[in-house]
């Protein structure tokens, strides 16, 4: 299929160099082939490659099978104060109420996780097909679609993490609703430790 390393490297949240270095690493391993395609790169998987991704994917689909929650731990930071802005919009607001059962508290409670584990359960948490926030637009701009998670925040409160697709955050950082003020009811400061337990629905 035709590929430019900055498409890969967007996808993998790789800078341009960082996902021609990962293409090469792959050839070398006799996953893939490189050649050209009309005007572009082309990349297509060997016959190595694809039983190393059939055996990845059944591998995960019965771990995913098996799984009812993710528990996420990290470490609760300030973010840039947008989170409390969108979550007030009515076009989401009525939305998580409707779907979620709460009307969140107008802020979100950012979680910077703190293992590679953790974030590659991120990272498969957005191909889950969760609850579906539909994107909608006013007289100003367009808002993009969500998909967010059931959760058990700490060991009380219920809520919620979000999947955004237009978010300048990475897999690195976790990012929860709840109707619940969380700093307050948990007694949260930046930097203290916190654990959410999210249902794969």
């Amino acid at each position: 299929m035709p590929l430019s390393t900055s498409e890969l490297g967007r996808v993998l949240h790789l800078t341009q160099q960082g996902a021609s270095v990962r293409l090469l690493e792959l050839e070398r391993e006799g996953m893939i082939e490189r050649g050209r395609v009309g005007r572009r790169l082309g990349v297509r998987l060997t016959s190595r490659g694809y039983d190393r991704v059939a055996s990845l994917y059944a591998e995960l689909k019965g771990v995913m099978n098996r799984r009812e929650e993710f528990l996420f731990t990290g470490r609760v930071f300030s973010g840039m104060r947008e989170g409390g802005y969108y979550v007030s919009l009515g076009g989401y607001r009525r939305q998580f109420t409707n779907l979620l059962g709460f009307t969140p508290f107008p802020g979100t409670l950012n979680l910077r996780l703190v293992s590679s584990t953790q974030i590659e359960q991120k990272r498969l948490l957005r191909s889950m097909t969760g609850i579906f926030i539909e994107g909608f637009e006013d007289r100003a701009r367009s808002y993009g679609p969500a998909r967010c998670f059931r959760a058990r925040i700490g060991e009380t409160q219920k809520g919620a993490t979000l999947v955004i697709e237009r978010t300048h955050y990475d897999d690195t950082v976790l990012e929860l609703i709840s109707p619940a003020n969380l700093r307050r009811e948990l007694k949260l400061k930046d930097g203290d430790e916190l654990s959410a337990a999210v249902h794969l629905e």
